[in-house]
Formats: structure tokens, sequence, C-alpha cells
């Protein structure tokens, strides 16, 4: 029995929270420096935890799993491209492209990805993976890392710490990297 949301509930609600984040960004261009800095603090996040727990997952049980992960990591690789761009000097044109990819990552994973995981995984392991998710959400980069590691163990074992030197940084410079934060 499902007490709560699963992962793949989850996982659509951060699509959804950074399709909003993204839009208020690019809708209005002199909107505060701040919402870039949280959408792209949310979809690190967010990428981070598909990588560690999602992917392989969906390696293991789905058919074709392989090569859907893999499709999902090339478009994960792409944004954290944009987000570094984004965060080294901004710019709307490079928005604009971090939300064709945010597009093309949500059409991925919630028309094909989430639906075979459903079909597949047993409800009660979904479940559990939706607080195992969202635990690693709190310690997750705040900040694209292209260059860590993204095959498990390593990138479960790394990205608490990069996480953290991200919260720190963050602080110092009191940066806000959720929406809550924004005020």
């Amino acid at each position: 029995m499902t007490v709560g949301p699963d992962v793949v509930d989850v996982l659509i609600d951060d699509h959804r929270e950074i399709e909003r984040l993204l839009a208020e960004v690019a809708q209005d261009g002199s909107h505060d420096e701040r919402w870039l800095t949280v959408s792209v603090a949310e979809l690190s996040r967010h990428l981070t935890v598909e990588e560690e727990y999602v992917y392989p997952l969906v390696r293991e049980v789905v058919p074709h799993g392989d090569r859907m992960a893999g499709d999902a990591v090339t478009v994960a690789e792409e944004a954290e491209r944009l987000m570094r761009r984004i965060e080294r000097a901004g710019g709307a044109p490079t928005v604009a492209q971090l939300e064709d990819v945010l597009r093309r990552h949500v059409e991925l994973t919630e028309a094909h990805m989430f639906p075979a995981l459903r079909a597949i995984v047993a409800p009660d392991q979904l479940d559990h993976l939706a607080g195992v998710v969202e635990m690693a959400k709190r310690t997750a980069p705040t900040h694209p890392h292209p260059g860590a590691p993204q095959i498990p163990p390593w990138n479960q074992i790394l990205a608490p710490g990069i996480g953290l030197v991200d919260k720190l940084r963050d602080a110092l410079k009191g940066r806000a990297t959720k929406r809550e934060d924004l005020g």
C-alpha cells in the first residue's frame, strides 16, 4: 500500500518546479539573478539524484535500460554544461537553451523511463526510493560539476562531499538555493 508519493511522483514534482522557476526567469529578464541561481541549484540536485539512484535502477531492470539511461545521462551532461555557462556569464539565450534541454529531459523521463519503472518495479520499492531520493537531495550539489563521476558507487560517495562544499560556498556568498529562500 502506498503511503505517500513514490520516486516517480517526487521527480515529476521536481520537473514542474524547475519548469516554473525557469519560466519566471525567462518571463521577465529583469528578474533578480537569485531566481536563476535557485533554478540551477534545483536542477543540479535533481540531476544528481537521478544519476545516483534512478538511472542505475533503470539499467538493471528496464529492457533496453542501458540505452535509456545513457540517453538521459547525455541530456543531463548537456544541461550541466549550459548551467555552468549560465553561472559564469549568465545570458537569456543560454536560459532558453536550458529550457529546451529540460523539455527533452522531461520528455525522455516522463514519457518513457518513468512508465517503464512503474510497470516493472514494485510500488513499495518505488516508495522507499522516494525517501532515499529526498534525503539525497538534501546533500546533493547545488552547482553543476560536469567532471564529477557519474557511475555508481563513485557518484554516490562523492556527491555529498561536493554538495557540502557547494553549500558552504552558497552560504558564504549569501546565495539562495531554494524557492523559499527567495522571500
